[in-house]
């Protein structure tokens, strides 16, 4: 994957945790509408660390491997 693929992960990262911050989530931080019993705020907090795990992943699975153990 290299160095523009490290780039780009590091550049989503950097993006999920603006998002948490005080220019974005401030949007969000309200209680209501519940879903699934959980307020929008919570919601919107664990979806992004599913975005995040998700990303990871993908990564992961693009990243070559180095089969010499």
């Amino acid at each position: 994957m290299g160095n523009s693929g490290l780039r780009s992960l590091a550049i989503f990262f950097a993006a999920l945790f603006v998002a948490t911050m005080w220019p974005v989530y401030p949007l969000v931080s309200r209680i209501r509408p519940f879903i699934l019993g959980l307020p929008f705020a919570l919601v919107y907090v664990l979806g992004l660390s599913v975005v995040a795990f998700v990303a990871l992943l993908w990564y992961d699975w693009r990243a070559p491997k180095d089969d010499a153990s």
